[in-house]
């Protein structure tokens, strides 16, 4: 089980850094933009993590665990996306590094929290 949401963690984590870095200079600037993705992204997140436990019928009492272990691959290739921000993403402003890591981890908290919230569902 665990490498299985490693796979799907990981491939998340593709997918988000290749939206950064492809079309993320469109959303994410100063202002405005780093205000909506911190109040829509990590709730899409969640919103995404608690369908792919459900889609994948993970047992109620191993979503938790599931969407902790999927989680780690991004935090631990995240160290090196934020230490080697501007190298990655040349197309979003320098200034913008300490925002994108925080916006990096609340989004890995709500899909520990989806996690979390999914197994206690099903337990009321």
């Amino acid at each position: 089980m665990i490498a299985r949401w490693m796979v799907v963690g990981f491939v998340l984590w593709i997918a988000l850094a290749a939206a950064f870095r492809f079309a993320g200079h469109e959303l994410f600037q100063p202002g405005q933009g780093v205000m909506w993705l911190f109040l829509t992204l990590p709730v899409g997140m969640l919103v995404i993590t608690y369908a792919l436990l459900k889609i994948l019928r993970v047992a109620p009492t191993d979503r938790a665990e599931a969407a902790s272990i999927m989680v780690v691959p991004g935090l631990l290739v995240g160290i090196y996306e934020i230490t080697n921000y501007a190298t990655l993403f040349p197309n979003l402003d320098a200034g913008l590094n300490g925002a994108f890591a925080s916006l990096m981890f609340a989004c890995y908290t709500a899909m520990i929290l989806a996690g979390i919230v999914a197994s206690r569902l099903q337990s009321i």
